[in-house]
């Protein structure tokens, strides 16, 4: 089950950057099917450590299988922090959870169809209003060394322009990049890296600051496909004109028909298995 099959995804190669547009295909599947595949894909990946509660997530969301009371206070308990619970469904609030989904959709479309070969995925974090970096991918290069793309991830679903919610992007990347990569360098301090991986971790804040051919940048944002713009990412070597030689400057603009149903929809699938 893969979430990038319900996609349609076109690159496109600008001097300075490359952006991906990622549309979903309701020819291929349908709006409710895609938000199902990223409930499950999200609860695999959230319950991955408890493989019992996933089962029985799984069960109850299928078949209405009752839930043991151990089960049921665990799923609860992995649910509420990202979706909050069906007697409370404003929190979190509908603008963390549609920036939550977005990150959960950039996610799982850069697992399973990386840019680079893909050496390791940063987890995202476990709550919608969890603060630090929005994503952190590290790709092996042809070279076989290292290199690491730092992810500003947004959603645009009121009144401001796409082009607009990218340039906010770019405004909060260059200014918290730092406390982003000290954030994600401290956590893999007890993480059982390769050596190189970890070297990497070390060097995280140097490499981004020296603008080095090791440090990427890169801009994902979710909306709905009125929303496209007929062009994105103009100013992006602009705005990073230190990463553009070589260029290592990434945009991703994913669209689906009505992303703040979407959202709800995910949502409902989560619940369902409670």
């Amino acid at each position: 089950m893969r979430i990038s099959d319900h996609f349609m995804s076109t690159d496109t190669a600008e001097s300075t950057h490359v952006w991906t547009l990622v549309s979903h295909d309701p020819s291929v599947a349908p709006m409710d099917a895609t938000a199902a595949t990223l409930a499950i894909l999200t609860m695999e990946e959230r319950c991955r450590c408890c493989p019992p509660h996933l089962a029985a997530w799984q069960e109850r969301r299928l078949h209405g299988a009752a839930l043991r009371t151990a089960s049921a206070e665990a799923l609860r308990a992995f649910v509420e922090p990202a979706f909050g619970l069906p007697e409370s469904p404003g929190s979190p609030p509908k603008d963390h959870l549609e920036g939550y989904v977005a990150e959960l959709l950039w996610f799982f479309l850069t697992r399973e169809t990386p840019p680079e070969p893909l050496a390791r995925l940063e987890p995202l974090g476990f709550a919608a209003t969890d603060s630090g970096g929005d994503g952190l991918a590290i790709h092996r290069q042809d070279s076989g060394d290292l290199m690491f793309r730092l992810w500003e991830i947004k959603k645009n679903t009121g009144a401001a322009s796409v082009s607009s919610t990218v340039n906010t992007a770019y405004g909060q990347l260059k200014a918290k990049a730092t406390k982003y990569l000290a954030r994600y360098a401290t956590a893999a301090q007890g993480l059982a890296l390769p050596p190189d991986m970890s070297a990497l971790y070390s060097r995280l804040l140097d490499l981004w600051v020296d603008e080095s051919e090791m440090a990427a940048a890169g801009i994902a944002v979710a909306t709905s496909t009125g929303h496209l713009p007929s062009q994105c990412f103009s100013t992006f070597g602009d705005q990073f004109p230190g990463f553009i030689s070589p260029v290592r400057l990434r945009g991703m603009l994913s669209a689906i028909n009505d992303f703040p149903a979407f959202t709800e929809k995910v949502r409902g699938e989560v619940w369902r298995g409670l």
